[in-house]
């Protein structure tokens, strides 16, 4: 049995983390002073917190195919893709919250123009991993494949997964893949009970009792079942894809 354990401890990870994030965010702001674009501005932090993911999946895609596993390597690298639009589309938040706040405190009023553009892009991140999330969590669930993703698992693993069947961590590590599959659940119903309520109340102004009886059943469904059903869901899902470590993903693989 081999033994491993992440050498670099949770507080030099964190150190660390604070003093990358400490430079990035005046380079936001400064590429946001002499562009005038949220885009622009946004996608340096997007793009760090997308590539770890990124190339963490390529490699176990690579590395499940060699061993003749490509339902597996497609499930996990989909995951990946996902998570990274996730992770790059909550960067471009902080990075438009941290500008708004920025501006706000040298007086300035924010143009909203060119913050819509930004909430837009996180829109996109967002229905991209949807897009991305739900087959891939249909795919899992179907194949009974457990699913770990993190950016870190490619420096864990040291280019065999085997390894990662014997880690200890202190505390341990937070599986991304739970972002996936939230979003991939809660963003349709979310789209599609929206749509409804603006078909509903979108009539120019003539409201019947129909209309309103229709408006307030569309609204109860919106508010109250549907978070339960979405809850029910998510427990029931993740509880035969997502993965409590990644022994427990590479565990099972023998035969998958």
């Amino acid at each position: 049995m081999v033994e491993r354990s992440d050498k670099k401890t949770p507080s030099g990870e964190v150190a660390t983390g604070i003093w990358l994030w400490s430079l990035l965010f005046p380079i936001s702001l400064a590429i946001y002073w002499l562009t005038s674009s949220i885009v622009l501005a946004a996608l340096l932090p997007s793009i760090r917190m997308a590539v770890p993911t990124l190339q963490a999946g390529w490699w176990i895609r690579w590395y499940e195919r060699s061993y003749a596993r490509r339902t597996r390597g497609t499930i996990l690298w989909l995951f990946h893709v996902a998570a990274a639009l996730w992770l790059a589309s909550a960067a471009s938040l902080v990075t438009v919250v941290f500008l708004a706040m920025i501006e706000a405190r040298f007086g300035k009023q924010p143009d909203m123009n060119r913050f819509v553009t930004g909430m837009l892009m996180i829109v996109f991140g967002i229905g991209s991993s949807t897009l991305i999330g739900l087959p891939a969590s249909f795919l899992a669930l179907r194949n009974s494949v457990r699913v770990w993703v993190h950016p870190k698992t490619l420096r864990w693993c040291q280019g065999n997964c085997e390894l990662l069947m014997h880690l200890t961590f202190q505390p341990p590590k937070f599986n991304h893949a739970v972002f996936v599959l939230g979003t991939s659940l809660v963003t349709p119903g979310l789209v599609l009970g929206t749509l409804i309520l603006i078909a509903c109340t979108g009539n120019g102004g003539q409201d019947n009792a129909a209309t309103l009886g229709l408006t307030i059943v569309i609204m109860i469904s919106f508010f109250i079942v549907q978070p339960i059903v979405m809850i029910v869901a998510y427990v029931k899902i993740s509880d035969r894809i997502i993965a409590t470590s990644p022994k427990e993903c590479w565990g099972n693989a023998i035969d998958k």
